[in-house]
């Protein structure tokens, strides 16, 4: 779901859907507005996305543990991301938790969100939250973890992935750390079989798996993944067949 660049760092209920709906309705190539008046708009925080190796992201992550300490605490102002809950736990990285709140909503841990794109001619990125950390310094930082649109997912020999139906994306294993600020809204996301019929009017769909560091398509019935990585495809198939129910064989 997102383009290259430098990263600054980002299923639910039938309100949820009604909202996503309303996105759509705006268009393919339509953008939500910023708001700009003083006082009546909610703190955003925009995100970009980097496609990093393995390597590359190890030592993103160095430096991140190493701007963390250095950085001084800030002072929370009344629309910033707070957490909610107990901690789940506390690392270096900061203290973890299940739960954060921002404008109004609360947002859990495997919620799919729309982000807050760093290029305003973009469209809102897509991530299911992964960890929810408060850092040293204050701020609220969600762990991401990525859907691509087809004008993002790269071939390695050129052009792009192309998909039959404008509300499908690829999933990706590709995370990375951005502001809980840059969170728009919850959007549902069905992982739906090839060998299933589409459904009509129930938010984004994903059918193939994006490899960002091949530049591959993978099916998501295909059983090549790592043990860990398909009892997860395997666990969003069931879950969205089981708020789907029962779609027709092509």
């Amino acid at each position: 779901m997102v383009s290259c660049g430098s990263f600054a760092q980002v299923s639910s209920s039938d309100d949820e859907e009604d909202s996503l709906a309303k996105t759509r309705s705006q268009g393919q190539n339509s953008r939500r507005p910023e708001e700009t008046m003083e006082g009546n708009m909610r703190k955003r925080e925009k995100v970009s996305l980097n496609e990093e190796s393995d390597g590359e992201e190890e030592e993103t992550e160095r430096k991140r543990k190493k701007d963390d300490e250095e950085t001084p605490p800030k002072e929370l102002e009344p629309d910033d991301a707070k957490p909610v809950g107990e901690p789940v736990k506390v690392t270096g990285r900061g203290t973890h938790y299940g739960q954060f709140e921002y404008g109004g909503n609360r947002y859990e841990l495997e919620d799919s969100v729309l982000l807050h794109p760093e290029d305003t001619s973009l469209e809102p990125f897509v991530a299911i939250i992964k960890d929810i950390t408060k850092k040293q310094d204050g701020r609220m930082m969600i762990l991401g973890q990525w859907f691509y649109r087809q004008e993002d997912a790269k071939k390695r020999g050129g052009g792009n992935w192309v998909v039959k139906d404008t509300h499908e994306l690829f999933y990706s294993f590709h995370r990375d750390e951005v502001p809980a600020e840059s969170v728009i809204e919850r959007c549902v996301v069905n992982f739906v079989p090839a060998h299933k019929q589409l459904p009509r009017g129930r938010g984004f769909i994903v059918r193939e798996v994006y490899e960002t560091v091949g530049k591959k398509l993978w099916k998501l019935t295909d059983k090549d993944y790592e043990v860990a990585k398909q009892r997860e495809i395997d666990l969003f198939v069931d879950k969205s067949l089981a708020r789907l129910g029962d779609l027709p064989d092509l």
